[in-house]
């Protein structure tokens, strides 16, 4: 079983589990749910569905992921001991800019302080880099140029920027 599996949400995701001439059950860890057993889809999520190709080859199928499929996914044979194989599942959610709070057009007199923040989602968290209309950097009041440093809110998933 791969140890992390990554599908954009809403693509399929595909989870594989080798165990030779067995039948195998899939769970979802965080949440002790059994999804299946055997060719036998338990849990009542439309989305799952379970394939064995071949005597070895077991395949858990979650159509559409969504960013609740997030975690960690097992594979078990109950033998004595149980044998399990785990995966986990991390859903890349594609970085969105929030129109509220982030910033928008503002006239500053030349000298004052001006403070913008930008919010953006995803998964990842996104990584927010300051640019003037045309790439160019930024460069604050002392000539040096703006690093990247935030002096409020931490980074994501606000940032918030002061120029003097």
């Amino acid at each position: 079983m791969k140890e992390k599996l990554r599908p954009l949400v809403a693509d399929d995701a595909f989870e594989e589990c080798l165990f030779y001439n067995q039948q195998v059950a899939w769970l979802r860890v965080d949440t002790q749910t059994i999804l299946t057993i055997a060719v036998h889809v338990i849990t009542k999520n439309h989305r799952i569905a379970v394939a064995n190709s071949d005597k070895k080859t077991w395949v858990l199928h979650i159509r559409e992921v969504k960013e609740s499929d997030r975690g960690w996914y097992m594979c078990q044979i109950n033998t004595d001991p149980m044998k399990s194989q785990v995966g986990y599942l991390e859903v890349v959610v594609p970085p969105d800019i929030l129109d509220y709070p982030t910033s928008t057009d503002m006239v500053v007199r030349e000298g004052n302080n001006v403070t913008l923040q930008c919010v953006a989602t995803g998964f990842p968290p996104p990584t927010i880099v300051w640019k003037r209309e045309q790439g160019e950097p930024i460069v604050l009041g002392n000539g040096e140029e703006d690093q990247g440093k935030v002096e409020e809110g931490g980074g994501m998933p606000g940032d918030h920027r002061k120029f003097n």
